[in-house]
């Protein structure tokens, strides 16, 4: 089958499954990319994840451009982010026209949308897991989470977590800095 078809089928996957947003996204997408194409090692999506996580955007957008780019160059990217933004559309427009002609009470909507939970759980934990399994690779990295956890639920760090990302990354670059000195 063709590069840009399989893209499009496998974006189009990562985007029926995203409801709970961007890190629960991130299970589908390991999935997709390196369980079932082998598209990427594992070495190589931490590194696209992270590059994706950094960029503005959402992260199923910016990993469907940066997968298509190196699959197959410009068509690839173009392809694969627009069946990643095309795919949720197009279902919204079918479910919002089949529920306008369905006479469904204000309960059992509730009971459908809390029927979602368990999954989106269990893709953040998922996501989770898999991110902080990257961490292990350095130990500095596992002195920075406690870090991290802090200015998350710290009163005034709490509302911008763009600070705790920053604030650790500038205190890795200082550790490793300090590391290399010492050692010679």
């Amino acid at each position: 089958m063709s590069e840009l078809f399989l893209l499009a089928v496998a974006f189009g996957r990562i985007a029926l499954g995203s409801f709970a947003g961007g890190l629960a996204s991130i299970a589908l997408i390991y999935h997709e990319i390196v369980v079932h194409y082998q598209w990427f090692t594992d070495e190589e999506f931490s590194k696209m994840i992270s590059l994706a996580q950094m960029t503005p955007g959402p992260i199923a957008v910016n990993a469907a451009t940066y997968v298509g780019k190196k699959l197959a160059g410009f068509p690839g990217a173009f392809v694969a982010t627009t069946s990643v933004v095309a795919t949720p559309l197009i279902l919204l427009f079918i479910v919002s026209s089949t529920i306008r002609f369905l006479p469904l009470r204000e309960e059992t909507k509730q009971r459908a949308r809390l029927s979602l939970r368990p999954g989106v759980a269990a893709l953040l934990t998922a996501s989770t897991l898999r991110l902080f399994s990257s961490t292990l690779e350095r130990p500095i990295y596992l002195l920075l989470v406690p870090l991290a956890f802090f200015m998350l639920l710290n009163g005034r760090t709490g509302k911008n977590p763009s600070l705790a990302i920053v604030s650790c990354g500038l205190a890795a670059a200082i550790i490793t800095l300090m590391l290399q000195i010492f050692q010679g």
